[in-house]
């Protein structure tokens, strides 16, 4: 865990709200960084994120651990609470871990998950003859592992503001449209791309780019900052959100580039990671009411 711990910019002692960047299944802490590099870069903040094991493929209940380890040392370190940023996967591990340890919840000051599979997807399919990584199978509609998360009584624990953002045509996480969408939380400020900007197709991938998604992830911390407890706020994000498709600072050409070629990455890491035939099972802990 120490080895995978990683940090971009003056976190020690930190003047500016520390973000920790949380990555999706199938790509390292590095490649998501590396993806918003020049957004992230222009806003600023100190960074931190975590390369988990086996490109994110592992056990779930492994790699929420490494992302314990990595915000209290971050929280250690810059003597201040964290802002987290997380992708699909990346999205959920923060509930995760603010529901089953506690003390992160005075560490933690805003959590932004973007695609997150906070209640599953129906699109992926796993069997003993298929055999998906031990994540692919947690992530699916109705895995052992998300009822038991799902079971807990609150979706968005401790006094943490939570934000989430999907797309309609997101092709790897749904539904996530209707009246139980899959990245929507109970207690969160839950926002839908297209009702920002009607119409705008954003991938899976490139909702973590998405102007939308970045722009409620900066409200929030701003709005931290000038004393307003609260999520991000549709109406706070800027009048020309919609104008540019990704987050402010990535160039349009460049990063669509990046986003398309993206998936291929993903499936090749994917393909690489150790297959299991079945869910790995949920450990006792997981099981009760923390």
């Amino acid at each position: 865990m120490r080895a995978a711990f990683k940090c971009v910019g003056k976190v020690a002692h930190a003047k500016r709200t520390p973000l920790m960047i949380v990555s999706g299944t199938g790509v390292t802490g590095g490649q998501t960084y590396a993806l918003g590099k020049p957004a992230l870069d222009a806003y600023g903040h100190p960074l931190c994120y975590m390369n988990y094991p086996d490109f994110m493929t592992a056990d779930i209940q492994v790699s929420v651990q490494y992302l314990v380890y990595g915000l209290r040392r971050e929280f250690r370190l810059a003597g201040r609470k964290i802002a987290v940023y997380g992708i699909s996967q990346g999205g959920l591990l923060p509930r995760f871990a603010l529901t089953y340890w506690p003390d992160l919840r005075r560490k933690v000051s805003d959590v932004l998950s973007a695609a997150g599979t906070q209640h599953g997807s129906t699109v992926d399919r796993c069997s003993a003859a298929d055999m998906c990584p031990p994540a692919g199978w947690q992530q699916l509609r109705q895995s052992k592992l998300l009822r038991a998360l799902n079971s807990q009584p609150d979706e968005t624990p401790g006094p943490v503001s939570y934000t989430t953002v999907r797309s309609l045509t997101d092709e790897t996480v749904q539904p996530q449209g209707g009246r139980h969408p899959s990245s929507a939380l109970e207690g969160a400020r839950n926002i839908l791309i297209q009702d920002v900007c009607p119409g705008r197709r954003t991938t899976h991938i490139g909702t973590a780019v998405d102007s939308v998604t970045y722009a409620a992830f900066i409200d929030a911390i701003r709005r931290r900052g000038e004393g307003k407890r609260g999520a991000a706020k549709v109406s706070e994000l800027g009048a020309d959100v919609c104008s540019h498709p990704y987050a402010k600072g990535l160039d349009e050409g460049s990063t669509a580039a990046l986003v398309s070629g993206a998936g291929g990455l993903v499936l090749d890491q994917i393909l690489a990671a150790p297959k299991v035939s079945a869910e790995p099972k949920v450990r006792r802990v997981f099981r009760r009411t923390p």
